[in-house]
């Protein structure tokens, strides 16, 4: 798009020149306006962000073509390392204030860790290591089916988890991973099953709940829905509950739309939401008579929202004129193109990567402190035009 633009006015091959410098300094402007993370290098290296943690901490075991591959990605995109770790062991002190900690994505597929809200949190947690001169070792394991060596060494003081947030988690004794996690300080990334242990950093759900449904009614909808295309995700399920008692509170009749629950699941678990699923919710709305049906409908994910303007617009119906929508989680890679503008629920996921670190550190300091804490961030809402006026 820089090309065709500036391209327009120009002929000649001196044109080509000036447009070429004016892209590069495009390029280069954006990326010093927006922080490059080891997810943004993952992804233009076309590898796994496990390989360039691996890469970037030094590790012998990844092929030398990709480690070259990995290395010139990360200087085109100005990517900072955070300090390396210190390497005096016969030192506990030291090792304890600038030791290395590991983020674990496990049961999920690949595309989780890609997910704007994902990518942001991650984003606050090496900011938070940073500013504490500690290194980050980032491992994606799928099925959960192996431990990645740096916990095997015991190379890492603490870890930072991101599960799935469907089903329940085997028992340490049925999985090896969990045995090894389970040996070091962690803290659970937005989101932790009703069996895992450990502390928990999210943003606040009830609240995020509560923002909806009081737009909602602010703007005249006394009839509303919650559309949940995946029941039993401990996400949806606690932003389903503080919508549903706060619009209670306000005397709203409140529709749930929710998918058949799973039987079964089978790691890795789909990280993104079925649009077939969301279009079958809202042929289930559209159905109901006109005086009952919800004239708003509040989703758990931006990601969703985009899969609900799409199957709206698929039945010839108009957010915010036909039904009003809210959001959930601020992805504003998602939502930019969407017409109207969302109004949605920031989760400022990168204040709980930075909070998710604050706490781990605060575990580590406190092995022995049997309970569990959850800390939680204040969530906001961001308007857009998707909710009418009644």
């Amino acid at each position: 798009m820089c090309r065709q633009q500036v391209a327009h006015s120009f002929s000649s091959s001196a044109a080509a020149v000036i447009v070429s410098e004016f892209c590069s300094l495009k390029a280069n402007y954006m990326l010093k306006k927006n922080k490059v993370t080891i997810t943004d290098v993952a992804k233009t290296a076309g590898v796994a962000v496990g390989t360039v943690s691996r890469v970037l901490n030094n590790h012998a075991d990844v092929n030398a073509a990709i480690r070259a591959k990995v290395w010139e990605v990360a200087r085109r995109l100005n990517y900072t390392r955070i300090r390396q770790r210190s390497t005096r062991k016969d030192d506990a002190e030291a090792e304890q204030k600038s030791g290395t900690i590991a983020a674990i994505f496990f049961g999920m597929e690949d595309t989780l860790v890609q997910l704007p809200v994902v990518s942001a949190a991650l984003q606050g947690i090496e900011g938070a290591l940073s500013a504490q001169g500690r290194s980050l070792m980032l491992a994606n394991i799928p099925k959960a089916d192996r431990v990645p060596p740096f916990l095997l060494e015991n190379n890492v003081t603490g870890l930072i988890l991101k599960g799935p947030n469907q089903g329940e988690l085997p028992s340490p004794e049925q999985n090896e991973l969990l045995q090894h996690v389970y040996r070091f300080p962690h803290i659970w990334l937005m989101g932790r099953l009703d069996n895992a242990k450990g502390d928990h950093a999210n943003f606040d759900t009830e609240a995020a709940g509560k923002l909806a449904a009081e737009h909602f009614y602010k703007k005249g909808h006394r009839r509303v829905a919650f559309l949940n295309p995946k029941p039993g995700q401990t996400q949806f399920e606690k932003l389903r509950n503080g919508f549903f008692a706060a619009a209670s509170r306000l005397a709203q009749t409140v529709t749930i739309l929710e998918a058949a629950p799973r039987e079964t699941f089978e790691w890795p678990l789909p990280a993104i939401t079925s649009a077939d699923t969301v279009s079958e919710l809202v042929e289930r709305w559209s159905a109901m008579p006109a005086s009952a049906r919800p004239t708003a409908i509040f989703v758990p994910a931006d990601r969703t929202a985009v899969q609900l303007y799409t199957a709206l617009s698929a039945k010839g119906l108009h957010v915010g004129k036909d039904v009003s929508v809210i959001s959930c989680n601020n992805e504003r890679t998602h939502l930019m193109n969407l017409q109207p503008s969302v109004t949605t629920i920031d989760v400022h996921a990168e204040s709980v990567g930075r909070r998710a670190v604050d706490q781990l550190l605060w575990r580590m300091q406190h092995p022995h402190e049997q309970v569990s804490m959850q800390v939680l961030v204040e969530p906001t809402l961001v308007e857009g035009k998707s909710v009418a006026t009644l």
